[in-house]
């Protein structure tokens, strides 16, 4: 017994040294030191010069920034009046503005504002320490470009791969989506071209603007589409017959989603059984916007059993859309609201019975549920006869721009200048 001792003893000694082992490495990682924050110059002299910079972070203004390189409560104060001088936007500071610090040694020198490309907001020191501000706005070249493209994936995908931006994505679908629906019509291998401005700012992209012609050419669809402002000065996007691309009532509610359940028979999910399922489910992020497909008079607005958050809006000729398992109500709905085709009416969410966040959207034709991806609905005002030669002209001239870049396309380069205006 006397010889097995000292190996019992190291036994019941080796938990206790492994838990001083790990509590010491604990006690090493705790106070290893945090990044510091950037605070000025980081080793100044009287003659060097030093330049910094930071962006706003959520929920952040300027005065977070100036507070982070610790610059002194009076000069901030200062430099917020100077601001006020050049009717700076207090109230439309975001996430992601730049702002940049000039330093000689450790003196403060001078601050710049930049919410974009195009504008920026300087701050310079007198003599007597006294902040003023001045505004500069940059010029913006713009240029008129054609995109082209496979889908692969999904239209956002594709367009964001060529250069696009998020908000140009949606402006095209939004012109097609009376035509197109992009959750359940989107394939790969579908082609799309674009006629768009592309505003630069010293030779980098700003933003994208009007765009004149879109096309998509699926399996099942090849739709054009053509701005076009006539004598009037009546605007809309026209087919190449000329008729409205807008239609009475909107394909989906959604800008985008997944379709997750279609119409017809099914197994509910909760339930356990087999039964009709009236409408489609778009799967989207909880709080996604929810839009009205159609002008009409808000009937209900309320709690309605399984579907949870309930909106239902009769709209003309017999028609009637509800809105299933909602978060919440658009601004202002409720029963005997006038709604626009377009106005959001409430949000997704997965209140009633839902296995998670996702819309729940019917039709109703004469009491009847109809299969929502089927509707068909009426166009609205094709072009006038009398401006049909020269909706043709434009067309035409789009077109033509189109296939010019088609021809010239370089294949490392999606962006063929086709006219360019200061």
């Amino acid at each position: 017994m006397i010889e097995h001792q000292p190996a019992s003893a190291v036994r019941r000694v080796l938990p206790v040294i492994i838990g001083i082992i790990f509590a010491g490495v604990a006690i090493i990682f705790i106070r290893q030191p945090k990044p510091r924050i950037p605070c000025g110059p980081q080793l100044p002299s009287p003659e060097s010069t030093y330049w910094g910079g930071d962006i706003l972070q959520k929920g952040e203004v300027l005065k977070e920034v100036l507070n982070r390189w610790c610059v002194p409560t009076d000069v901030v104060n200062s430099i917020y009046s100077a601001l006020a001088t050049v009717q700076f936007p207090f109230t439309r500071m975001k996430p992601g503005d730049s702002v940049s610090f000039y330093y000689r040694g450790l003196q403060l020198i001078g601050v710049d504002y930049h919410p974009d490309l195009v504008t920026s907001y300087q701050i310079r020191f007198d003599s007597s320490g006294t902040a003023l501000a001045t505004k500069t706005t940059k010029p913006v070249d713009t240029v008129r470009v054609a995109i082209t493209g496979t889908i692969e994936n999904s239209l956002w995908h594709s367009l964001l791969k060529l250069g696009g931006t998020p908000e140009l994505v949606v402006e095209f679908a939004e012109i097609l989506r009376y035509d197109i629906d992009f959750f359940t019509e989107c394939n790969n291998g579908d082609t799309f071209e674009l006629l768009v401005d592309k505003l630069q700012v010293d030779g980098k992209l700003y933003r994208y603007g009007q765009i004149y012609a879109v096309h998509y050419r699926s399996r099942q669809e090849n739709v054009y589409g053509f701005y076009f402002r006539d004598p009037t000065g009546h605007i809309d996007y026209y087919n190449e017959k000329g008729q409205s691309l807008r239609k009475t009532v909107l394909r989906s509610p959604l800008s985008f989603a997944k379709v997750s359940s279609y119409f017809g028979m099914r197994h509910h999910p909760i339930l356990r059984v087999v039964r009709p399922h009236n409408g489609v489910d778009y799967v989207a992020p909880r709080g996604t916007p929810v839009s009205a497909i159609a002008d009409g008079v808000v009937t209900m607005a309320r709690w309605q059993g399984g579907y949870g958050k309930m909106v239902e809006i009769k709209h003309a000729g017999g028609l009637v859309s509800r809105y299933g398992h909602l978060s919440g109500y658009g601004p202002g709905i409720k029963t005997g609201k006038m709604v626009r085709q377009g106005a959001t009416i409430g949000y997704v969410g997965a209140t009633g019975l839902a296995t998670g966040p996702h819309l729940h959207f019917e039709i109703r034709q004469n009491g009847k549920p109809v299969n929502p991806l089927k509707v068909i609905p009426p166009r609205a005002e094709p072009v006038a006869k009398k401006f049909l030669p020269l909706f043709e002209q434009t067309k035409l001239s789009y077109l033509k721009e189109i296939k010019n870049h088609n021809q010239q396309q370089d294949i490392t380069d999606n962006y063929k200048p086709i006219s360019i205006s200061k």
